[in-house]
């Protein structure tokens, strides 16, 4: 019987489609388990303000869904006559800004540690600290913001989304073989479904084994004292495949 992999993403998610390709022997299920809100803090007409002015020497963006929540913010402003320059956490996020028309000048291998690293190792020439927007979700970590700050930037920090918990757990996550979880707040969720403990009720399931897509929803793992059977070394659908074999098929 094939392993069932359940993973945190839309079943209509390119990363889902593709994890499928890499992985034909596996039955992979595309089951979101949480779902984005926007959120309009008082910030948001100032920092929509300056980057009609110009102000902004850079717009960094951690995450697809960044990009269209501002997309839709944009629309109902008149055009912009230019947007600055891009700096995206990873692959993902630099496809969506690309797409969206945006100049990706920066992108990261998928973790803000590495993206705040590639701001640092930018010639003077390049760029001078100036004034960053950092649009995003509400739940995000101030890891960044510090980061960048450290080297000088002043960041207008801008959440456009928050998550929420779906209504209740799909069911697919209590009988896969492997779960594989594309961010610390689907993790979170999860573990508040009960995924990853046993309970009276059903005291002979088998624990999932948990798949992370990078090092950030592992440090969640460790936190919440969960066991990590593999964390994926690159954050799409090439590295959860690698990571998901090297597992599972042992």
């Amino acid at each position: 019987m094939a392993f069932t992999v359940a993973l945190t993403a839309a079943a209509t998610r390119p990363l889902t489609k593709k994890l499928q390709v890499e992985l034909p022997d596996f039955r992979v299920v595309g089951a979101p388990v949480t779902r984005s809100l926007p959120v309009s803090p008082p910030q948001l007409p100032v920092c929509l303000q300056r980057l009609k002015r110009g102000e902004y020497s850079w717009v960094v963006i951690t995450s697809a869904r960044t990009v269209t929540y501002l997309q839709e913010l944009l629309a109902t402003e008149p055009p912009l006559t230019t947007f600055p320059q891009v700096a995206a956490v990873g692959k993902a996020s630099a496809q969506a800004a690309s797409k969206a028309g945006w100049n990706v000048a920066l992108q990261a291998g998928g973790n803000a540690t590495d993206l705040a690293r590639r701001f640092a190792d930018l010639s003077p020439s390049t760029s001078s600290p100036g004034r960053i927007f950092l649009p995003g979700s509400a739940l995000s970590k101030p890891d960044l913001t510090a980061a960048l700050s450290e080297q000088g930037y002043q960041i207008d920090v801008c959440p456009l989304y928050t998550m929420t918990p779906v209504s209740a757990c799909p069911e697919v996550y209590f009988q896969a073989d492997a779960v594989a979880v594309t961010s610390g707040s689907n993790l979170r969720t999860l573990t508040d479904f009960g995924v990853f403990s046993s309970d009276a009720t059903d005291s002979a399931r088998a624990l999932p084994r948990l798949v992370c897509i990078g090092e950030p929803s592992a440090q969640v793992a460790k936190d919440l004292g969960l066991a990590v059977t593999a964390v994926a070394k690159t954050p799409d659908a090439g590295g959860l495949a690698a990571a998901l074999r090297s597992r599972l098929e042992r």
